[in-house]
């Protein structure tokens, strides 16, 4: 139906990339897309930082548990939640403004999200491979290295590149139990087709990232610590 459509039917990450340059103007041209994203309030709590400097992306991907694609893709787009811009520009106006609290950084979470779809959707058209990164696990410490103000809060990263690989898609959950109309997905072997679409992985990243203490027990430890560091009314 378009090239947007076929963009996203054949997605696939990338962790392997070639050592070519990003042009400046598909760089451009996909930090546009990003702009454009939609925005709640058209508020805009979003920077990106694009880290092209080889020691910069050398200290992310340690940060990130020594992921070496992130070194090694030819541009590392960081997407972070940015209140320090909005106060700036609230006392600017005149405004007194609060500190920022939980519900201020989901928004801007919500907000990069879809701003770095957008910019993932847009490096994919011009024929670049990407891979989302959480930052989100190891938050203040990227802050720290790319010297980030007060109330920036570095959640998602993307690395893109010319593809040096070229994998196959990994598998999705069943149309009947992703969506449905007016009603909540309900067939009679839900959990079986959930479970059926990680094949026999499933239990393993269950245990990863659900079990008590796991993955994202660890991620809410780290964006608790890192709101109060960065100056954000936290729970």
């Amino acid at each position: 139906m378009s090239t947007c459509i076929d963009t996203i039917s054949r997605h696939v990450s990338i962790r392997r990339f070639k050592p070519d340059p990003v042009p400046e103007n598909d760089l451009r041209t996909i930090l546009e897309a990003a702009r454009r994203a939609p925005t709640s309030w058209n508020l805009q709590p979003v920077t990106i930082i694009a880290v092209t400097d080889q020691g910069l992306k050398q200290q992310l991907a340690d940060a990130v548990g020594g992921q070496e694609h992130v070194a090694e893709a030819p541009v590392f787009l960081v997407f972070a939640a940015d209140y320090h811009k909005l106060l700036e520009a609230s006392r600017s106006a005149g405004v007194e403004a609060a500190e920022p609290g939980l519900g201020h950084l989901v928004t801007a979470a919500i907000d990069v999200g879809i701003s770095s779809g957008w910019a993932a959707l847009a490096a994919e058209t011009l024929g670049y491979g990407i891979v989302f990164i959480a930052l989100y696990s190891n938050p203040c410490r990227v802050a720290e290295i790319l010297s980030l103000p007060k109330h920036v809060i570095p959640l998602v990263g993307l690395a893109l590149g010319k593809p040096a690989e070229s994998p196959q898609p990994r598998p999705r959950q069943p149309p009947e139990v992703f969506a449905s109309i007016n009603k909540y997905p309900s067939p009679p072997d839900l959990a079986e087709k959930v479970r059926s679409a990680y094949r026999s992985g499933g239990a393993k990243l269950f245990r990863y990232v659900l079990a008590p203490g796991a993955y994202y027990d660890q991620v809410t430890n780290a964006l608790l610590e890192c709101m109060k560091k960065q100056g954000y009314r936290a729970p």
